[in-house]
C-alpha cells in the first residue's frame, strides 16, 4: 500500500494510518486500525512509503463459524493521517 505525503514548509513527523471495514458487516465496526507507519520528512521533502498489508490483516470475527478468520468479501481500506473521514482516502479491495 503506497501513500505519498510531504512537501511542507518545515520538518515534521506524520503517522500514516490504514483503517479497514468489511462492507457486508452492518453490525461490525465502522473502521478498525490495521496498520500504521511513522514518517519524518525534512522541509519540502516528499516521500512515498509502503505499508505491507498481507491477507491476515483482513481477519475478523466470523459469526457463522464463531471464530476469527479471513472472511471473503469486499473491504473498504482507508488511508490517511487521522481517523477523521475528511482525512482518509478510500478504496475497495475484494478478498476471495
Amino acid at each position: 500500500m503506497d501513500q505519498k505525503r510531504g512537501a511542507g514548509k518545515q520538518e515534521g513527523t506524520e503517522v500514516v494510518q490504514v483503517y479497514m471495514r468489511n462492507t457486508a458487516d452492518k453490525e461490525g465496526p465502522l473502521k478498525t486500525l490495521r496498520a500504521y507507519q511513522r514518517v519524518t520528512l525534512k522541509a519540502g521533502q516528499s516521500k512515498t512509503i509502503e505499508i505491507d498489508f498481507p491477507r491476515e490483516r483482513f481477519e475478523g470475527w466470523d459469526v457463522k463459524t464463531n471464530a476469527m478468520r479471513v472472511v471473503p468479501g469486499t473491504y473498504e481500506l482507508m488511508v490517511g493521517s487521522s481517523s477523521a473521514d475528511i482525512d482518509l482516502k478510500k478504496f475497495n479491495v475484494t478478498i476471495q
